[in-house]
C-alpha cells in the first residue's frame, strides 16, 4: 500500500533531494496553495503553505465517506426515544475529554448535572453545554465567519474558566505574545503577533473553513491546524479550537460522531501534538498534507469508536430483549403497557450510559397520561429498578441482573 512520506522525514532520508521534492509537490497539479505562511519559532525560513491530494489522502476520504454512511444506517437502529440520551452521554464525555487534554479538572458528575439541568445557567459548564446543544440540535444553522465570532464564542464557552490574568486584552484577541512550551519548558512555538496580524490570519483561516470548494473534513483539518498555529488567546485555545471542529463535523457527520472527537484525541495525544509540531517544523517546508492526513485519521477513529459503542449496545439489546421476553413469560406479565415500560427501561439501561429515562419521557414515548404511567410504575418491584437522580430530575433504568434470575 502506498504511503505518504512527510517532508520532515524526506529531509533526513534524502537531504540533497529535499528542495527538489518540495518544489515538485508545491507545483503539482494536485496541490492547493493556502494562505498564512508557516514559520517555525527561532528558525530562519518561512514557507508558503499548501497541501496536495496525495493518493493516501484520497483513499482516506473515500473510507471516511463509507463509514459515515454505515454509521447513519446504524443510528437508525437506536431507539428513537433514547437518541437524545446517547447524545447527552457523548456530550458529557466530549466535555470531560477536552478538559482533560488541557489539564482542566472536571468531574463526570458535575457535567452530567449541568446537562440534566440545562436551564440552570449558574452551574459550571452550563454555557458550553448550552452552546453544544444549540449546535447539535441545528448543525447547519450557524457558521463562524470572522474574528469577532471567535471572540464571542470564547466569551460564551471558555472565558469563565480562564484566570483574569489570561483574559484577552486586545481589541479582539490577545495583545502580547504567547509561547507554547514542551514538558521541559522549552519554547516550541510562538503565536502570531501583532494582534492586527492575528485578526488577519484568523479571518483567512475562517475563509478556508467555509470554502465549499474543499470537502468539509479537509477544511476542518486545515482550520484546526491554523487555529493552533495562530494561537489567538493566552489560554483556552485548545478547547475553543476543538469546539469549532466538533461543530463543523456535526454538519457533515452525525452529531454522535462529532461528539467523540475530543475523547479520541485524548487517547491519541502524542499523535495529535506531534502532527502540530512536525507540520510547523522548518524542514516540513509548509506542506500541510501531513497534518490533514493525521487529523482525518483521527476523525476516522472517531467514527470507528462511535460505531463500536453503538454496535455493542445494539447487539446487547437484542440479547437482553430475548431474556426479557422469557422474564415476561416466567412472571406472567401480559399487560402490553407494562411490558412496553419494561422495554423502555431496558433500552435506557443500555443506551443512556447511566443517565436513565424519566417518567415524563416514558409518558411521551407511550403516549399515555401521567396517572396511567404512575399506576403501572407501582406494579414494578423496586428491586427491578436502578434509580438515578441529577438535581431534581429522577430517572430510571432496568436492573438487567433480574433477567438472569433462575427463578
Amino acid at each position: 500500500m502506498m504511503k505518504f512520506e512527510p517532508m520532515h522525514k524526506i529531509y533526513y532520508k534524502q537531504p540533497t533531494e529535499w528542495q527538489r521534492i518540495l518544489d515538485n509537490r508545491r507545483n503539482s497539479e494536485s496541490s492547493i496553495s493556502l494562505p498564512i505562511p508557516i514559520h517555525e519559532y527561532n528558525r530562519r525560513n518561512t514557507y508558503g503553505a499548501f497541501f496536495m491530494y496525495h493518493p493516501v489522502l484520497v483513499m482516506l476520504l473515500l473510507s471516511l465517506e463509507e463509514k459515515r454512511s454505515a454509521f447513519i444506517t446504524l443510528v437508525s437502529e437506536v431507539p428513537t426515544v433514547l437518541i437524545s440520551h446517547v447524545m447527552n452521554a457523548f456530550l458529557s464525555t466530549e466535555i470531560k475529554a477536552t478538559n482533560d487534554i488541557e489539564g482542566v479538572y472536571s468531574s463526570r458528575r458535575e457535567i452530567q448535572e449541568a446537562i440534566q439541568n440545562r436551564e440552570n445557567g449558574k452551574l459550571r459548564f452550563s454555557s458550553i453545554i448550552s452552546k453544544y446543544k444549540a449546535i447539535l440540535e441545528n448543525p447547519h444553522g450557524f457558521t463562524f465567519e470572522s474574528s469577532p465570532h471567535i471572540r464571542a464564542l470564547f466569551e460564551d464557552i471558555i472565558s469563565s474558566e480562564i484566570d483574569d490574568k489570561n483574559q484577552p486584552d486586545g481589541v479582539v484577541f490577545r495583545r502580547d505574545s504567547v509561547d507554547i512550551v514542551n514538558h521541559q519548558g522549552k519554547v516550541i512555538h510562538r503565536g502570531t503577533l501583532p494582534e492586527s496580524r492575528i485578526i488577519q490570519e484568523m479571518d483567512q483561516a475562517l475563509a478556508v473553513l467555509n470554502d465549499e470548494m474543499l470537502v468539509l473534513p479537509i477544511r476542518v483539518a486545515l482550520f484546526h491546524y491554523y487555529f493552533g498555529y495562530i494561537h489567538p488567546f493566552y489560554d483556552g485555545n485548545g478547547r475553543t479550537n476543538r469546539f469549532i471542529s466538533t461543530a463543523y463535523l456535526a454538519k457533515y457527520f452525525h452529531p454522535l460522531v462529532a461528539l467523540r472527537l475530543s475523547a479520541v484525541i485524548n487517547n491519541n495525544k502524542k499523535e495529535y501534538y506531534d502532527a502540530f509540531k512536525m507540520t510547523t517544523a522548518e524542514i516540513n517546508g509548509g506542506d500541510l498534507t501531513y497534518f490533514i492526513i493525521a487529523f482525518i485519521s483521527l476523525i476516522e477513529k472517531t467514527i470507528d469508536n462511535a460505531t463500536e459503542l453503538l454496535n455493542k449496545r445494539i447487539n446487547r439489546l437484542s440479547e437482553e430483549k430475548q431474556k426479557l421476553e422469557q422474564f415476561f413469560s416466567t412472571n406472567e406479565i401480559t399487560d402490553p403497557l407494562l411490558r412496553e415500560i419494561y422495554i423502555l427501561l431496558l433500552q435506557a439501561r443500555l443506551f443512556s450510559l447511566g443517565v436513565g429515562i424519566s417518567k415524563a419521557e416514558i409518558m411521551n414515548a407511550c403516549g399515555k397520561s401521567r396517572g396511567t404511567i404512575f399506576t403501572r410504575f407501582k406494579q414494578i418491584p423496586k428491586d427491578h429498578l436502578i434509580k438515578v437522580k441529577y438535581g431534581r430530575t429522577e430517572s430510571y433504568m432496568l436492573k438487567t441482573s433480574i433477567l438472569d434470575s433462575k427463578e
